[in-house]
């Protein structure tokens, strides 16, 4: 299936707002540098990020995680300068606050695999992009020194 994020960045803000309010029923307790955090994720819009790597998804399986919310919560990993995706994954099974502000429900948060799974798709997107420009420029390079060379033959 592929990833299909239907209220794009109000949905991740409401879904915050419910899943924290659970957790967190007084959340002025929590100190002002997580407060930092909350703020920067609630406006971190990454709903884009969803259709462009769409192509990269198969239509076949089970529905897959949103890449918005594996962006935002490997962001956020390096936002609190966790480097190992096997020690955040430990963080995000073990902390709420992690879980919801990467855009995950508290005990449905992606493995190790998952992660490795995305940044395999962000490279093979990113090498077909690449590909692309650099065909194109290829192509037209040969192209104008087609035309050199007819210029060349004709002169």
């Amino acid at each position: 299936m592929l990833p299909c994020n239907l209220g794009g960045h109000a949905a991740y803000q409401d879904t915050f707002v419910s899943d924290f309010l659970t957790f967190y029923p007084d959340p002025f307790a929590l100190p002002k540098g997580t407060w930092d955090y909350i703020v920067q994720f609630w406006y971190l819009d990454l709903s884009q990020t969803d259709s462009i790597m769409q192509e990269c998804y198969s239509v076949f399986g089970p529905e897959p995680r949103l890449p918005s919310c594996m962006l935002r919560s490997y962001l956020l990993a390096l936002k609190l300068k966790v480097t190992s995706i096997t020690v955040w994954c430990r963080m995000l099974r073990e902390t709420p606050l992690y879980a919801t502000l990467s855009g995950f429900h508290f005990g449905d948060t992606p493995g190790i695999g998952t992660f490795y799974d995305f940044f395999s798709r962000i490279i093979e997107r990113t090498i077909r992009c690449n590909f692309r420009i650099l065909k194109k420029s290829l192509q037209n390079t040969v192209f104008s020194g087609l035309l050199f060379l007819l210029y060349c033959a004709t002169h």
